[in-house]
Order: C-alpha cells, then sequence, then structure tokens
C-alpha cells in the first residue's frame, strides 16, 4: 500500500511543475525579454539603412514601417504580460489543493482502498462467514434441500460434524427418499464418533443397501465399517461389489483394489509405503489467552476429498505449542485409510476443551486448505478459530 500512495504523490507532484510559471510570474519576465529584444533590432535595423546610404524618404518609409511592427510586437507583449491577480493566483492555489483532496475522497467512497492492501491469508475465518451467511438464509427458506447440503458439507469441512449431521437432517425431511444424503448422513454420524461407523450410521447404511444393494455410498461405507471391526472378508464382499461398477483401470478402481489387497494382507499396489509428514502447529496471537496448557491437543489429516475420517491423528498437550508433530502411516484408525492412500489431505490441529477427541464448542482449531501429501513432506497449521456453539 505505501508503494501506492508514495507512486500517486510522485504522480501529482510531477503535474503541478507544469503550474509553476503561472503562480511565480515567470512566463511574463519572458515576454518581458523578446520586446526589449525586438526594440533593439529596429534600432539596428535603422542604423543599417543609413550606413547603406538610403534616401532621406525611403529611410522615413522604412522606418515608418518598422515602427508599426515595433508597436504590434510591443502592444502583444504587453498584452501577454499582464500579471495574474492575486486573487486569480489565490483561486488557481485553492483548485490546485483542492482537487487531489477531492479525488481522495471520491476513491475512498466509490473505490476499492482494500486491494491495495495484503490478501488475508486466513480462508478459515472467510468460510466460517460463508457458513454463518448460509445459515442465516436458510432460516428465511428453510425449503432450500440443496442450501441444507451446503451447509452440511461446509460443516464438515471446518470440523463440525454434529452441525453437519442436524444440516442433513433437515435435508432429509424435505427428500427422505434421497439415497445419497442418507449416505452423506451415515458418513457425518460416523464423523461426529471419531470415524467409527458402528452403531447408528451402520444402521442408515443397511437402510439403504435393503433399498439399493448396489449403492456405491453405502457399499463403500459397510466394506469401511467391516474393515474397522476387522471383518475382512465382509470388507472384500463389499468393496468387490463396489469396484465392479467402475471400469477397469480407472482411478476409483485402482484405489479399491489398494484397499482390498491391504485388507487381504497382501501388498497395496501402487501405494507409497511408509508415508509421513511433519506438520508445524502455532496458536494465534489473538487466541492465546484462551488456552490452558493442560488441554489436549489434537493434531490429524484427513482425505481432502473422501472419507471424513481421520487418516493419522496423534495427541500432544497445549502447553507444549509451538511444537512439531509426524504423521505417518503406522497412525491409520483403519485398514486402506492412511496418508498413502490419498493425493492430497487436509490437516487441521485442535485444542480440546473437553478433553473429547471429538470436535464440541469452545474447542479451538485451525486447518489447512487441500494440500498435496509428499513423502517427509512439511505443513504448517495455524490454531484460529473458536467453535461456536450449536
Amino acid at each position: 500500500m505505501l508503494e501506492f500512495w508514495i507512486a500517486a504523490l510522485a504522480l501529482v507532484a510531477a503535474g503541478y511543475v507544469f503550474f509553476i510559471p503561472a503562480l511565480t510570474g515567470k512566463g511574463s519576465a519572458r515576454l518581458s525579454k523578446r520586446a526589449r529584444l525586438n526594440l533593439i533590432l529596429h534600432q539596428q535595423r535603422q542604423q543599417e539603412w543609413t550606413a547603406e546610404g538610403v534616401g532621406p524618404d525611403q529611410l522615413a518609409e522604412l522606418a515608418a514601417e518598422s515602427e508599426r511592427n515595433l508597436l504590434g510586437d510591443l502592444e502583444a507583449s504587453a498584452g501577454r504580460e499582464i500579471s495574474p491577480s492575486p486573487r486569480g493566483r489565490g483561486a488557481l492555489t485553492m483548485a490546485l489543493v483542492a482537487l487531489p483532496v477531492c479525488a481522495l475522497v471520491a476513491y475512498l467512497a466509490l473505490g476499492r482502498p482494500d486491494l491495495l492492501g495484503p490478501v488475508p491469508g486466513t480462508p478459515m475465518a472467510s468460510l466460517t462467514d460463508s457458513i454463518q451467511r448460509l445459515a442465516e438464509r436458510l432460516k428465511q427458506n428453510p425449503g432450500d434441500v440443496e442450501g441444507w447440503l451446503l451447509l452440511a458439507r461446509s460443516l464438515l469441512a471446518v470440523q463440525q460434524p454434529d452441525k453437519a449431521v442436524t444440516a442433513y437432517e433437515y435435508a432429509l425431511k424435505l427428500v427422505p427418499d434421497d439415497l445419497d444424503v442418507r449416505a452423506q448422513y451415515a458418513e457425518a454420524l460416523a464423523a461426529v464418533h471419531g470415524g467409527a461407523l458402528e452403531g447408528k450410521p451402520m444402521a442408515v447404511v443397511e437402510e439403504i443397501l435393503q433399498k439399493d444393494p448396489n449403492h456405491p455410498g453405502a457399499l463403500w461405507l459397510a466394506g469401511m465399517a467391516a474393515a474397522q471391526r476387522q471383518d475382512a472378508a465382509k470388507a472384500v464382499e463389499y468393496w468387490s461389489k463396489l469396484k465392479a461398477q467402475f471400469p477397469a483401470g480407472s482411478e476409483e478402481a485402482r484405489q479399491l483394489d489398494q484397499y482390498l489387497a491391504e485388507v487381504r494382507g497382501g501388498p497395496a499396489p501402487a501405494a507409497a509405503p511408509g508415508r509421513r509428514i511433519r506438520v508445524q502447529v502455532r496458536v494465534a496471537d489473538g487466541l492465546k489467552g484462551k488456552i490452558s496448557p493442560s488441554d489436549p491437543l489434537f493434531v490429524f489429516a484427513r482425505a481432502a476429498e473422501g472419507p471424513p475420517m481421520p487418516l493419522a491423528v496423534v495427541r500432544k498437550r497445549a502447553g507444549d505449542l509451538p511444537l512439531e508433530v509426524v504423521l505417518d502411516d503406522s497412525m491409520a484408525m483403519a485398514q486402506g485409510l492412511n496418508l498413502s492412500s490419498f493425493g492430497r489431505i487436509v490437516i487441521g490441529a485442535r485444542v480440546s476443551k473437553s478433553g473429547q477427541p471429538t470436535p464440541t464448542a469452545g474447542d479451538l482449531q485451525g486447518l489447512t486448505a487441500p494440500v498435496t501429501v509428499e513423502n517427509d513432506g512439511s505443513y504448517a497449521v495455524v490454531v484460529d478459530q473458536v467453535i461456536g456453539p450449536n
């Protein structure tokens, strides 16, 4: 921003240079010099005519013509030499001062001075504001199904699965027979319990499969639930059925091959074995006073596009902040769900005021934008948000 204002002042100063003669009267001095030069030339011409022996009659005629020309020049110069009055100079000075002031006021009122500052670097705050505006709009228009679904997905993105569950429940009241929405609802229910699918989430999945045994989302979640309870045979059954729905060699089929190989106990093809990342965590200055040294700190990674349960998680103490932790494949909560299985992830850190791993009102958290996983890569997370009440 400073560079912009310096450049603007320099341009104004450069423009004012052209008004200096009018303000100082130096232009009139140059006109006076021209008048004196014309008089000298008139006198010199008379001397030359006399030296050349021009007769008296012709000399008088030439002198008269030269004097008429001189008089015209003198009168023109005199007209241009009229100095501006103090009143005129004052008006010009006021105009030169007022113009940039008026331009500045107009720019601040109608322009975009915010674009001169640094680009905000807190996308999480912007997303939170957008979620709040969407929630307010849905209060006025509760029949907007797409709005409720967008709100639910956004709440999952900011690690507020309990609120996402409520949003999905509103959507299901409007479209109770939409199996895709039911599958997303089951995922949100699992996220509330740290990714565990047993219980109500699996009951919803089973209801979906009763109506559509080939539903892709339900087959995926059913296979995940089986893998969590170490039932490899059922996981293979569900995921093999799901894989048959994709073309051979597709990205979806390759990923399912990895999961199937892991639950069968064989090597996972095309996976990056032993992937790990380093994460630096710190707290925003404005939130340091809200943290107790004994508060639990959870640092985690989840798939940017995929199930909401963590791919890796580690627990520390808030009193150790700022700190660096390592997340790796050994921290996976379920087979097939690790850092090596996904190309893009979201990394987060949450200070839990309740002591529980699931997000609750009053917790402090920070999330990165989706990032590409690089083995031994280094990433930074800033805890800069307080989770609000339901």
